[in-house]
Order: C-alpha cells, then structure tokens, then sequence
C-alpha cells in the first residue's frame, strides 16, 4: 500500500508540475482581479499576489527540477506589471488594467517562440520529454518535431492574444474564444502534428545504437514476415553499452530495454559496428566473419532480418 500511495503522490505531482504550476497563480490573478471588479483599486493586489505565488511555486519547481519556460514566462509577465504599479507607470499599468487576458496570451506566445527564434531548447521539450521514451530523445526527429510544435503553439497563443485584444471587456473574446482554440485547436496537435510531420519528411536512421534498434518496429514489414515468431537479443558494446531486445510475433515487432528469457538469436556487436552496417557502411555477413561482432542462436533469423527491416 505504501508503494502505491508513493506512487500516486508521485503522478500527481507530475500532473501539477506539467500542467498546473504557474497557471495557479494566474488563477488566482484573475480571481482577486474580478472580486475587486475589475477595477483600478484590484489590479496591485492581484498582481501582487500572482507574483508571491508564482515565486513561491518556481521556488518548488526548482527545488524539483520541474522548472519550465511557462514559469519564467509567466513570473516576467506579473513581475513587469507589479513593479508598474508600484513605480506609477501609467501606461504599463493601464495596459493591465485593460488587456491583461491579452497579455497573458502574449507572454505565452513570445515564451514559445523566443527560445526558437535564438537556437534554445522550445518549451515543448519539457513535455516531450517527460512523456515519450528515452530513446527518441537521441533522435534528429525529436528536437525537429519539437520546434515545429513551439512555432504551431506560437500561432496559437497569437490568436488567442489577438481575439482578447479585440474585445477586452468581452468574456467570449477574453475567455471563451481563446481557451476554446487552446483545447481545440492546440491541444491536440500532439497527437497529428508528429505523424503529419513524419510522413512530409520520414525520418532517417538514427545514428546511435539505442535509437537505432528501440525504433525498428517502425522499419518491421509484416508483410515478409508473415507467420515468423522470434526474440532477438541485442547485447551492445562500446561508446554505448546496453542490452534490448525484439519480440516478432504474428506479424508484429516490439522493442524492448533489457534481457529476455530464452532468446531465439543473440547478437553480441560493439554499437559503432551495428550502426555502420545498418547505414550500409558496413558488410554484415563481413563483418561477422572477420569478427566484428558475434552470434549465438538461430543464425537463420540473422539472415532473414534483411527482409523483415526495411533499409531506412
């Protein structure tokens, strides 16, 4: 029971960190905004208060290692209107008093695409990274796919930015409108923008060994191999050292981290040497017999791996 209690402790606290975090003191900006009407008299305390919170919650997340480009985003946005404030900056604090909604959506949108437009890592990484496996971490796909992720969310944030603008005192343009095109619109392009992208520029042979054979299901033709059932361990040497194996059952492959019982074929191969030959650098049926790399097994399967992997 006490596993499990940690570990639904730990899920949520996932789910706050990626999801919620800053956005609780946004929350609450607009919740002491509102109670005070919106007014001149309820801007210092609402920001005031979203910036002592925002502070403490970054505090947290550092402490955690939860620290994302939202949160500084976002503690910028309340900081700059606190000290307007409290320094008498008319024009910056009339700016809040009116458009704070678009304001928010605007320190958003340059949040996804600053870090873009200077060469940094996007703000969607944070996610990524904490939801797809390791390996495809190690692939040029994965920081491509990302940036364009950031550049889509930038459009989104504009438009929503745009549409507080339009109408400032108006909750279908300031609430509304602009969270339905984030939930409608830009939620759930995690889902299609990847395989979008992935079939206008299909995706190279990655050139590390972990990669490179977590991500051979996607190269698997069932089609060659119809009925075959095999478990092929990879057990990898080198700059990279590992262990991974496949699972090839009715016209299935699953790739797996580790060791499996009672393997079919075991490959026993330095990672540069099996990265080289699968980017046909390299004989492999060479490469085998001068040593390069060794089997134990079914050497069958070896030979019939070529049909049932295509080359890219």
């Amino acid at each position: 029971m006490a596993v499990t209690m940690a570990s639904i402790r730990a899920h949520a606290a996932r789910i706050f960190f990626m999801h919620l975090g800053s956005f609780v003191a946004v929350i609450l900006f607009f919740v002491v905004f509102g109670h005070y009407g919106n007014s001149e008299k309820g801007l210092r305390p609402a920001l005031l208060t979203a910036l002592i919170v925002d502070s403490g919650y970054i505090a947290l997340a550092y402490r955690h290692g939860e620290q994302k480009h939202f949160d500084v985003g976002i503690w910028i946005m309340f900081a700059v209107g606190t000290f307007a404030v409290y320094l008498g900056l008319e024009p910056v604090s009339s700016l809040y008093l009116v458009y704070s909604p678009a304001i928010l959506f605007s320190a958003l949108c340059l949040t996804a695409i600053v870090p873009v437009i200077l060469g940094r890592e996007p703000f969607t990484e944070y996610f990524a990274r904490r939801q797809v496996p390791a390996w495809q971490l190690k692939t040029r796909e994965f920081y491509s796919i990302n940036r364009v992720m950031s550049i889509y969310w930038t459009l989104i944030f504009f438009t929503a930015a745009i549409l507080c603008a339009y109408s400032p005192r108006d909750l279908h343009f300031t609430a509304l409108f602009p969270n339905l095109v984030v939930f409608v619109l830009g939620v759930p392009a995690a889902f299609w923008l990847p395989p979008v992208y992935l079939s206008l520029f299909p995706a190279g042979l990655p050139e590390s060994i972990e990669p490179l054979i977590m991500s051979m299901p996607m190269a698997f033709r069932a089609d060659a191999a119809r009925d075959a059932r095999a478990r092929i361990q990879f057990q990898v040497s080198g700059a990279e050292p590992g262990a991974y194996w496949l699972r090839i059952n009715d016209g299935k492959c699953e790739s797996f981290e580790g060791i499996t019982e009672a393997p079919d074929l075991t490959v026993n191969t330095p990672g540069e040497v099996w990265v080289r030959i699968a980017h046909g650098q390299l004989d492999g049926t060479k490469a085998l017999a001068d040593g390069l790399y060794q089997v134990q097994g079914d050497s069958a399967i070896l030979g019939k791996m070529k049909e049932w992997f295509s080359a890219g």
